[in-house]
């Protein structure tokens, strides 16, 4: 456990007494002596963990070093060296990004379409690269009857990833009939309900890469497609597809 509590981000004396004062409350000296830490350093891995409210001491004397909730403690952690990975992973990709940008390469972290031709390239991203889920948020304006070409290209990949354990919820209008390889799949893992919304068509793909397209009403018009690889964005869109998920039928 002790190398485990240091890939949290605890120092390899702070995961020690951590591991140790899990099990049970001890004064510092017995701690030291368990946890395997020299005396001199224990009082000073007491205070940083005791500010960084992972240990507590009692008032009694000699003071007891103890944890006050395992599962709480751990917790906290995770999520401290989750925030801590996705502000790494988004400050590596945006550098990468850039540096494409400035060599006028494509970036897959982050691409445009303007044209028909790009809306089915980057719209097969999200069913070929999705691993465990995607969310579809589909509108008002969408015309199952329109572009059938690309769309029967995204519905067969739509089945290849159902068919190995993606799972799909997808928002549709109210009237729009779905297309026969669609009404085949295994409902509980292609999941439909029913809403009438304008909001944007999206898909939000393992709670970290986002496509946006831009339609209307008219479907010779198209505004364009955009693909972003973005926890935040993602995050944000998610909790609207999961309101409107609610609403839905």
């Amino acid at each position: 456990m002790n190398q485990d509590l240091k890939q949290l981000g605890l120092s390899h004396y702070e995961s020690k007494a951590l591991e140790t004062a899990l099990k049970e409350s001890l004064t510092a000296r017995a701690l030291a002596k368990k946890a395997q830490i020299p005396l001199g350093k224990v009082y000073s891995i007491i205070n940083s963990l005791e500010k960084k409210d992972i240990i507590k001491q009692t008032e009694s004397r000699p003071k007891l070093v103890y944890v006050e909730n395992a599962s709480a403690v751990i917790s906290r952690l995770i999520e401290q060296k989750q925030r801590q990975d996705e502000q790494l992973i988004s400050t590596i990709r945006e550098l990468a990004t850039e540096i494409d940008v400035s060599k006028s390469k494509p970036s897959k972290f982050f691409q445009i379409g303007t044209d028909t031709n790009d809306n089915k390239e980057i719209q097969l991203r999200s069913f070929i690269e999705a691993q465990k889920e995607v969310l579809q948020i589909i509108n008002i304006h969408h015309k199952p009857k329109s572009n059938r070409e690309n769309k029967t290209l995204w519905e067969k990949e739509i089945v290849k990833a159902i068919d190995r354990g993606v799972i799909f919820k997808a928002i549709y209008p109210k009237s729009t009939i779905l297309p026969h390889v669609l009404q085949k799949l295994n409902p509980k893992l292609f999941q439909v309900r029913r809403c009438d919304t304008d909001f944007a068509r999206c898909d939000i793909v393992d709670e970290k890469k986002v496509l946006i397209k831009l339609v209307n009403e008219d479907p010779l018009q198209f505004g364009g497609v955009i693909f972003v690889e973005n926890e935040k964005l993602a995050k944000n869109l998610t909790k609207i597809f999961n309101e409107l998920w609610e609403q839905a039928k």
